[in-house]
């Protein structure tokens, strides 16, 4: 037998508030409308709930066992409920938050740091992956993304665009030669990172050349590249950011200087709602911030 849990709400309230003119007037509906529904309830269970008369309300023994057993239920529910509601219009509760390794570590994890010690409620729980995480099977609240990525339901707005540069160890170019354009790229061993199925330059003039590299080194991992570069593996084409400090130091040289690399862009990503919880919200608000304060 299925039960209509409005009626079963309507009953609890009517027992709570001791008739059905208070049930009615807290529950703001007509008292007839609410009789009528009693009585419909009555007839779906099969017997009788309530005493009904002029002078006095009251439970039938039916009645008063339908209540003792589920009034704790409505009451749980109800705390649960307000429970939720208060999360979602507070900055307390859950934020799930995925991000590629490296740029989570470069830059999502001071985001997620700073943004928890100014709202000690939250709790974060992070993924990092090079894979592309099933944002609806993992209930993901907010994804960072580098590229071109459209999801279908989802918001992406656009954070800043990561310079590339095409990088390798000092003794690598002095063993294989300095290239000029990126052709010269197949004299060298290269790295190339496993999503990655050609680079594109421009030179100085806007002219746009593809290069396909072949892979000497294959990896899904960019600081586990950037490693390999250092180490005089091959050269790659990486993130400015990851190689900035190798490259300032004099451990790693930049090549192609002439030619330009298409940059990436970073994306934050959001499921479309009408209505975000204030906590997702106040995450992604503190986000476009920090990178508009920093001027990536």
């Amino acid at each position: 037998m299925s039960v209509n849990y409005q009626d079963l709400y309507y009953f609890i309230k009517v027992v709570e508030k001791g008739s059905l003119v208070a049930a009615a007037k807290y529950l703001d509906i007509p008292t007839s409308t609410l009789s009528r529904r009693m009585q419909a309830f009555e007839q779906e269970l099969g017997y009788k709930l309530i005493h009904r008369s002029a002078k006095k309300f009251g439970l039938t023994e039916s009645g008063q066992r339908f209540y003792s057993s589920l009034s704790g239920v409505i009451t749980e529910l109800e705390t649960r409920v307000e429970d939720v509601n208060s999360e979602l219009s507070s900055l307390s509760g859950d934020i799930k938050v995925t991000a590629p390794v490296s740029f989570g570590h470069y830059y999502v994890k001071e985001w997620v740091f700073e943004f928890m010690e100014q709202n000690p409620k939250i709790s974060v729980e992070m993924f990092l992956s090079n894979e592309n995480v099933d944002l609806v099977k993992n209930s993901i609240d907010i994804a960072f993304r580098l590229g071109e990525v459209t999801l279908n339901d989802w918001v992406s707005r656009s954070l800043f665009d990561s310079a590339m540069v095409m990088c390798a160890k000092p003794s690598l170019i002095e063993q294989f030669g300095e290239p000029r354009t990126p052709e010269d790229l197949a004299r060298l061993p290269l790295i190339v990172l496993k999503r990655t199925a050609f680079w594109r330059f421009h030179d100085r003039d806007g002219h746009a050349v593809t290069y396909t590299p072949k892979a000497h080194l294959r990896t899904d991992e960019i600081m586990f590249a950037k490693e390999a570069v250092k180490r005089g593996i091959g050269a790659a084409c990486l993130p400015r950011y990851v190689v900035n400090n190798a490259l300032e130091s004099g451990e790693i040289r930049s090549l192609l200087d002439d030619w330009s690399l298409q940059s990436k862009p970073v994306q934050i990503m959001y499921p479309h709602r009408e209505s975000l919880p204030v906590k997702t919200r106040a995450f992604i608000d503190f986000v476009i911030d920090k990178v508009r304060e920093s001027g990536y």
